[in-house]
């Protein structure tokens, strides 16, 4: 199913049967406790974290709703404190759909972002910021007092995170959607920019098109974004996933460059190349396995910044048990070797957990 669309309704359960003028609303979450072992910096380390989704949907007719949504994260000793109030935050937005598309006002993720459909993700190490919890990455820090992001973090276009925006999704024509998006604010929390920069505040445009199509015994799902955020960089990506059965094959890549663009100098006392994500690329590749409650992942993940000797370099296998419709089961094992203008750093780390979701 398309991201996008699990993003946008996940928490709803619309369906066929929903009757014109008839109000619906729905409240789910999910909470975390993870344990690892690793030999970089912090040996025995735990963490805490969790989400509720909320939404509230009118039914105008079989074509078109409105709905307003309130999702909040939080987490408890998390190495990247990436949620918009640092150990906690928010997502506010309103979604209408209709025969003319969708368009969603509010705190959500750029099309780009939503679209992207690379490497599969899975149980406790999920995303890079989940590894770098157990797996201290010296490229990247966001925190109540610094903000440092010397490569990229995602494939993802992911630099203005959950910032205020305008997002637009076309009506699917042949498996195929544009989208576009507008902020004017590019600065969140969430995303990769030091509120301090330069360029922190400007505004900013991305536009995406996604497809998926059904090949008989393998589907395709590809997607490809462009962002532009004014005074600070231009970027592009892409990602393909392959499914065929239980097993599911796919990855992404991500650009970005400042186009002749001045990088702000240390004038600021901020932190020297706290932006080379500005310039730079990332690659990922994953395959996924899932069996009744059993889902698997393996993944590589490498990012680099462009003329600097920043490189980090993640692989990672998670396991993921559904004991019930309310507990999982978390396994996981991560490698990570960094690299810095001062030190280069490498080891593992071996995570177990459970989740609860109601």
């Amino acid at each position: 199913m398309k991201k996008f669309f699990l993003v946008t309704f996940g928490v709803l359960s619309l369906g066929a049967t929903a009757q014109a003028g008839e109000w619906e609303h729905a409240v789910e979450g999910h909470i975390q406790s993870l344990y690892g072992y690793t030999d970089i910096k912090k040996h025995h380390h735990g963490i805490g974290k969790g989400s509720i989704s909320s939404a509230i949907t009118y039914n105008v007719d079989a074509d078109t709703n409105l709905s307003l949504h309130l999702d909040l994260t939080g987490g408890i000793n998390q190495e990247i404190q990436d949620n918009n109030q640092g150990r906690w935050g928010e997502e506010a937005y309103g979604v209408f759909d209709s025969l003319y598309g969708q368009v969603m006002v509010g705190q959500i993720a750029n099309v780009a972002s939503l679209f992207h459909n690379g490497a599969p993700s899975v149980g406790a190490l999920k995303s890079n910021n989940d590894i770098a919890d157990f797996l201290h990455n010296p490229d990247w820090k966001r925190n109540k007092k610094q903000t440092y992001f010397a490569t990229l973090n995602s494939t993802e276009i992911n630099t203005d995170g959950v910032a205020a925006k305008i997002n637009y999704i076309t009506p699917e024509v042949y498996g195929t959607a544009f989208g576009f998006s507008y902020m004017p604010d590019s600065y969140n929390r969430r995303g990769l920019i030091n509120k301090h920069a330069e360029y922190a505040h400007k505004d900013g445009f991305v536009g995406a098109v996604y497809n998926d199509y059904d090949w008989g015994s393998v589907s395709s799902q590809v997607s490809f974004g462009y962002a532009q955020y004014h005074g600070n960089d231009k970027e592009f990506s892409y990602s393909m996933r392959l499914s065929h059965g239980n097993w599911n094959l796919g990855g992404g890549y991500r650009k970005t460059y400042t186009d002749g663009d001045n990088k702000i100098s240390n004038s600021q006392n901020l932190p020297l190349n706290f932006d080379g994500y500005r310039e730079g690329q990332a690659w990922n590749i994953g395959l996924g396995y899932e069996f009744g409650p059993f889902k698997s992942a393996l993944t590589y993940f490498s990012a680099k910044a462009k003329d600097k000797q920043n490189k980090a370099e993640l692989v990672s296998l998670s396991n993921q048990f559904q004991v019930n419709k309310y507990f999982d089961i978390y396994v996981a094992t991560a490698y990570g070797d960094y690299k810095t203008a001062q030190d280069k750093i490498n080891g593992y780390a071996v995570v177990t957990g459970i989740g609860v979701n109601f």
